[in-house]
């Protein structure tokens, strides 16, 4: 068992990146703050313009900083949650090549690193955990259940995404009373009228049939548990 809830990873390579061949070292404008995947697999990393990044590894989340010098990413502080699972030696190997500074390039919309990881651009998604700027919270899952804080109820329910549509479905909150409610109707009423989103640097907005802007979130702030 792993017995820290902050692991910090090795930055040797082994078996399966040990043989990946070293990338150019010439200069690259091309940023890689965004949202990425590995093709056939369920690993994600997504690199924030603040200078953090997250992800779904191949058994636990993981998280740190990184900064960024010319075609230079040092990845640091990384830290993972703490489950088992079959392919955990996967995991031991992707922590391995992700750690430490190396070289990257993007070619063909691809993430290239150093360490011989390629990572794709991840599809659009509205999984995540958002905010408003008068402190309105939602979080979707990606089982397809969502939850939030009202202006004063919690709330709850299910939810579709099919590429860029989004419907919610069977929303439910604890049925509070407070100063705010007549907002907090309107919020509601508003979830009804959503078809659609945009995901960009901004944050996540909900929009109507007719590409209308509804509701904006920007990212809420990592906190790991």
């Amino acid at each position: 068992m792993r017995k820290t809830a902050l692991v910090v990873l090795a930055v040797a390579l082994v078996g399966i990146v040990a043989a990946a061949g070293c990338i150019s070292s010439a200069a690259n404008s091309d940023s890689p703050v965004g949202e990425w995947t590995i093709s056939g697999t369920d690993v994600t990393l997504s690199l924030k313009a603040d200078g953090t990044f997250a992800g779904q590894s191949y058994v636990n989340r993981y998280f740190g900083e990184y900064t960024l010098d010319g075609n230079k990413i040092v990845f640091t502080q990384m830290g993972n949650t703490l489950m088992f699972g079959p392919e955990i030696e996967k995991e031991d190997a992707f922590f391995a090549a992700l750690a430490g500074e190396q070289t990257y390039e993007i070619v063909d919309g691809k993430l290239v690193l150093e360490n011989g990881l390629t990572f794709t651009e991840a599809p659009k998604s509205v999984v995540g955990s958002w905010e408003t700027a008068d402190g309105v919270t939602i979080i979707f899952n990606e089982d397809g259940t969502f939850a939030g804080k009202g202006p004063v109820n919690n709330y709850f329910g299910n939810y579709v995404q099919d590429g860029e549509s989004l419907t919610f479905e069977q929303v439910g909150n604890t049925q509070m009373y407070g100063p705010e409610i007549e907002a907090e109707d309107a919020y509601f009423a508003s979830l009804k009228t959503v078809t659609g989103f945009t995901v960009t640097d901004a944050g996540l907005t909900l929009t109507d049939a007719n590409g209308k802007a509804v509701v904006s979130f920007a990212v809420m702030s990592f906190v790991e548990e």
